[in-house]
């Protein structure tokens, strides 16, 4: 992003702020292990209004690669505009039926959105940057803490309450929001084969693992792929609108002066959202960011959520029973979290890597290789890696048979 460039982008953002004269500050961008399809840059913009008085935004700038040899090999088009869309049509939905309700506060966990644009060649999306409000991100290399994990998962609840309640109050708006969905995810899974490496990463810890004759864990390259094309398409009547990438480095914690213990966290990062059971955001969450060998019972966690879905779709007049009953959210943790298991251990490779180990896609791009040679690094926390897919290996097969 050259600064000629961000000054367009902050004139976008500031449209309806009111500047009488301002200034730019960059305070910099990120690194090619915290963000793989883009771009984003951290500004600052100080000024005075029309009215006379000081103010200043604090914004975080997000654009995809402008590499035309990446778009051609991955659909970063269609994942940024389905961000868009979020911010856009669904957010705005969602806060229309909470200010009738009068309960604004319970989507409190997403930043403030200052400007989306799209053209056939470029998109672009200003938030707020949290950082200013005092959220910084958890280390993604290391499992999050009770504290943490809790907090999520109650956000998590939230969240999908949210879409429950918007499906029984106001069911033409759903409708019209989820009618041409696109299960960003899967179609980018498998519009570039990724399924392929996914089976591999987890047949590559079985068998360093010595778990290649466990019965529960024999799943098949074409199971795998199934899981991927078709899990998502299961039982509709409880399907939820996805945040669809729930690792670390999109959730951003706040936390309780002088200590480490979180009070808050806002979930970014939605180009990969989609529309299935609440178990696909519950899976990837759990078996990217927890320690499972620490939390071998999934009940203990499933009922942090439930709690939290039930108390919003109270507060918004629905009855949980009806909507997304506790033992349906067991029965779904059978049938769906494979999704999560298989694409937790795929993307923990990326999560525990370093930032020189960590592919850059774009450069791959431009030097004429395939998407998939990115995949094939190698980290030096290996061992840390192949202990933590073991143990949601082992942890899905122990869930398995005790629910």
């Amino acid at each position: 992003m050259c600064d000629q460039r961000i000054r367009e982008w902050v004139q976008i953002a500031i449209e309806n702020e009111k500047f009488r004269e301002y200034e730019i500050e960059v305070h910099g961008k990120t690194g090619k292990a915290d963000g793989y399809l883009g771009k984003v840059a951290f500004v600052t913009v100080t000024g005075v209004t029309k009215a006379g008085h000081k103010k200043s935004l604090n914004l975080v700038i997000k654009s995809p690669s402008q590499s035309s040899t990446l778009r051609e090999q991955i659909p970063i088009d269609e994942v940024f505009q389905k961000e868009i869309y979020i911010y856009d049509e669904v957010v705005t939905s969602l806060r229309a039926m909470l200010q009738d309700e009068k309960l604004e506060n319970l989507l409190d966990f997403l930043p403030q959105c200052y400007a989306t644009r799209k053209t056939i060649t470029k998109e672009l999306i200003i938030l707020e940057n949290l950082k200013f409000r005092g959220y910084d991100l958890y280390d993604r290399k290391i499992p999050m803490t009770q504290d943490h994990i809790q907090l999520v998962l109650q956000t998590y609840g939230r969240w999908h309450a949210l879409s429950f309640a918007l499906k029984k109050k106001r069911p033409e708006i759903f409708e019209k929001l989820v009618r041409d969905n696109v299960d960003m995810f899967c179609y980018y899974v498998m519009k570039v084969k990724v399924d392929g490496p996914i089976f591999d990463f987890t047949e590559e810890v079985k068998e360093a693992c010595d778990l290649l004759d466990v019965k529960q864990l024999q799943f098949s390259r074409s199971d795998v792929s199934n899981i991927f094309k078709n899990l998502f398409c299961e039982d509709p009547e409880f399907h939820v609108i996805l945040h669809g990438d729930c690792w670390t480095n999109n959730l951003m914690f706040q936390y309780q002066k002088g200590t480490n213990r979180p009070t808050h966290v806002c979930i970014i990062d939605w180009q990969l959202s989609g529309l299935a059971s609440p178990v696909m955001d519950l899976s990837y969450f759990i078996y990217t960011c927890t320690d499972t060998e620490a939390n071998k019972d999934v009940r203990d966690l499933l009922k942090i959520y439930y709690e939290s879905l039930e108390g919003c779709l109270r507060q918004l007049g629905c009855e949980p029973r009806e909507l997304f009953p506790y033992e349906k959210l067991l029965e779904h943790w059978c049938k769906f979290s494979p999704y999560g298991l298989f694409l937790g251990n795929f993307i923990l490779k990326f999560s525990m890597c370093e930032a020189d180990e960590a592919p850059d896609f774009t450069e791959t791009a431009e030097e004429g290789r395939e998407f998939l040679e990115n995949l094939k690094f190698s980290i030096q926390n290996q061992n840390q890696y192949y202990r933590r897919v073991k143990a949601n290996l082992l942890h899905y097969v122990h869930n398995l048979t005790s629910l």
